[in-house]
């Protein structure tokens, strides 16, 4: 008596099996790469960055003058 297939749960456990595979390569490619917001946010961190450096540039100036003085600046030999 030959033995039958039920195609329809046969295609079923495929299309499962298919679906897990693409989230597994989707979730290396995120692991790899991120995602789009990982670098949206990197770029907006720059742009805060360069920001308070252009707000500020008068003030961050000063800062060697005001808070270190030079007879406080040891140089030490190289290793």
């Amino acid at each position: 008596m030959p033995k039958s297939f039920n195609i329809d749960k046969l295609s079923s456990k495929l299309n499962k099996i298919d679906k897990e595979l693409k989230d597994i390569e989707r979730d290396e490619l995120i692991k790899k790469y991120g995602t789009f917001f990982d670098s949206k946010k990197d770029i907006l961190q720059l742009y805060i960055l360069f920001m308070f450096f252009g707000v500020n540039m008068e003030t961050i100036r000063r800062f060697p003058e005001t808070w270190v003085k030079k007879e406080d600046l040891h140089e030490y030999e190289v290793d």
